[in-house]
């Protein structure tokens, strides 16, 4: 617009100053043409031969007018004033034969006619030709250079005219370059900036902010194109965010109701379940499942906290010495903090962060919770803290199975001491009078001639009272036995202790299971099994030595042995105590369990129970024998 608007002043400015320059050279014309035309109206007035004084008076008029109109103002102001000027050196030569050779020729006569006398005029006919002579030798010229000072004003006002018309030319085509170019910059500058910025708020309206423009220049648009990135740059970011922090809190609510989910499914399995150990597969796969950690176990330790056995796991069972334990470190896990972070280096040599967490009820340690973290990342803190809770939740599964099971074990033994009781003093005191009056018997018939045969009988019936005396002693014994807490490890060290104060006979004991996860029920008929098979090997086996041992295989099932290193088993002496083995029989039953009762090719007797704990079985076989 600046470079328009000076070329149009420009163009005006050179308008008027040709403009300004050609004023007068119409008039200059017209005077140089006005000498012409006086040039000749002297000429005519010459012709006559006697011209009279009127004649003389117009021809004084014609000379004063020409000397007028070659002095006029109009005309001097078109002359240049540059001496080598054509048309200054053509009106130079026109005024110089004008005042030198044309105007001295007509001086006497037109004096004379400007005196106040005017006399008669009385100029020869000589005199007026030679004037008419000598004038007409230079008018000619004179027309000519007059006619040449007219061709050259008319040239120099034409060429005047065609520099005004070239300078309207010029400013013409650059004012439509102007034009063009101005709207090649509207077009740039203007048009496609806003097109740019209205794409890019109805980018902004359909919520895209990947939009930008591509003119960030130094003028107002480009200021408001770099206004609009710096919007859409900082609305994109706030978008984001938005967006980061809506997808943040449905990950929360959906974490959250994952947890939720998984909470009441544990809580639900737990209540539901007879033992909570029926729940932990099925908790392992959920805390896989819902909350995306890796595979689990779950490891129980005994009362000491000094070994663990792993009752349920998700891992192979090459994976569980491998990746999770190592020898003699399960104090190690159990004695530490809450949560404990370990490194292992798995099957693939690549370091793994394990996380174990306790389970505990009221600072009374369980065992532990053991879980991988998925694809070797780390244990997030939410799934710490759920994973926290939901051990919780099976200390407390737990400890409530321990409560229960102390409750029936309490009421088991209530009712075996009542029995107890009654046997004391019912079938203990006739037993205790049939041994008296046995003796009594005895006596008389050592003082009398009775035939021995009747010794014989009633020395079997001697054997046979003492024989159920002893039973019966064991029988009250065992009634009254009792299980401290709920540690059946320190109820078989003390049943072994005992037997072996009553004797000489060396009994030991390889516990290699570690947990023991039995009812009530089974406890006593385990230990009452025991003190039986221990019962006859110190009555009867003449043994020095006898080892119990205790293992677990890989289904589950308890392996009870029993061997001495005595004489072993008879015909005779297993028929007269059928009795005691057959009750062994019947608690092997009692435990779904198989009894083998046999001797030793070196030797002694073995007693073997293999059994599966009814935690093992499947629950509803469970239910039943709680039932029973």
């Amino acid at each position: 617009m600046a470079a328009i608007s000076l070329l149009a002043f420009a163009s005006m400015t050179a308008s008027l100053f040709i403009a300004d320059t050609i004023q007068g050279e119409a008039t200059a014309i017209n005077l140089s043409g006005a000498l012409r035309m006086r040039s000749y109206q002297i000429s005519n007035n010459l012709v006559y031969d006697a011209p009279d004084d009127q004649h003389w008076k117009n021809t004084h008029k014609l000379l004063i007018e020409f000397n007028n109109q070659l002095n006029r103002d109009e005309l001097l102001n078109v002359i240049p004033r540059n001496e080598h000027s054509s048309i200054y050196l053509a009106y130079n030569k026109i005024k110089s034969q004008w005042v030198n050779k044309i105007e001295p020729l007509f001086d006497i006569y037109l004096n004379e006619i400007n005196t106040e006398q005017q006399p008669n005029l009385t100029i020869s006919k000589d005199a007026v030709t030679n004037i008419r002579n000598q004038y007409g030798l230079v008018v000619v010229e004179f027309v000519d250079n007059i006619d040449y000072l007219v061709t050259l004003l008319e040239e120099d006002a034409e060429t005047k005219i065609q520099k005004l018309r070239n300078y309207q030319y010029i400013s013409l085509g650059l004012t439509i370059f102007l034009v063009i170019i101005a709207l090649i910059i509207v077009y740039k500058r203007v048009h496609i900036p806003m097109k740019e910025l209205l794409t890019g708020a109805e980018r902004v309206s359909n919520r895209d902010f990947s939009y930008v423009t591509t003119y960030t220049g130094h003028d107002e648009l480009g200021q408001l194109g770099y206004a609009y990135n710096s919007m859409a740059k900082d609305l994109s970011e706030i978008y984001d965010e938005l967006e980061d922090r809506v997808n943040q809190k449905t990950i929360d609510l959906e974490r959250g109701n994952r947890s939720m989910e998984l909470l009441y499914k544990t809580v639900k399995r737990l209540n539901e379940a007879i033992s909570p150990h029926h729940t932990f597969p099925f908790i392992l796969k959920d805390i896989e499942k819902l909350i995306g950690t890796g595979k689990g176990a779950i490891c129980l330790s005994d009362k000491s906290q000094e070994e663990g056995a792993v009752l349920s796991s998700t891992f192979a069972d090459n994976e569980i010495n491998e990746v999770i334990c190592e020898k003699n470190e399960c104090n190690k896990c159990l004695t530490e903090e809450r949560s404990y972070f370990i490194e292992r280096e798995n099957i693939n040599e690549v370091n793994k962060e394990i996380v174990t967490i306790q389970i505990r009820h009221h600072n009374k340690n369980y065992g532990l919770l053991i879980i991988e973290p998925e694809n070797n990342l780390s244990i997030q803190n939410w799934q710490k803290k759920l994973l926290e809770s939901i051990a919780d939740h099976i200390g407390i599964a737990i400890n409530l199975s321990h409560k229960m099971a102390e409750s029936r074990r309490l009421s088991l033994m209530e009712e075996r001491g009542a029995i107890a009781r009654e046997l004391h003093d019912s079938l203990a005191q006739s037993l205790t009078f049939m041994k008296i009056q046995v003796s009594r018997l005895n006596a008389l018939l050592k003082n009398s001639s009775i035939e021995t045969e009747a010794e014989d009988i009633i020395g079997e019936l001697k054997i046979g009272l003492n024989s159920a005396y002893r039973e019966l002693r064991e029988l009250l014994t065992t009634f009254r036995l009792k299980i401290d807490g709920d540690d059946f490890k320190s109820a078989l060290e003390k049943t072994i202790a005992e037997f072996n104060d009553r004797g000489s006979i060396l009994i030991t004991c390889v516990n290699n299971v570690i947990y023991f996860d039995l009812t009530p029920n089974e406890e006593i008929h385990i230990l009452q099994l025991i003190r039986e098979a221990l019962s006859n090997i110190v009555q009867h086996s003449k043994a020095s030595n006898a080892v119990i041992t205790l293992q677990s295989d890989e289904l589950g099932r308890i392996c009870i042995s029993i061997i001495d290193n005595g004489q072993g088993i008879k015909e005779k002496e297993a028929t007269q105590h059928h009795y005691g083995l057959a009750i062994m029989n019947e608690r092997a039953q009692t435990l779904k369990g198989q009894l083998n009762i046999s001797n030793n090719l070196n030797g002694g007797t073995s007693v073997e129970l293999i059994f599966t704990p009814s935690n093992k079985e499947s629950p509803e076989t469970a239910y039943t024998q709680i039932n029973e």
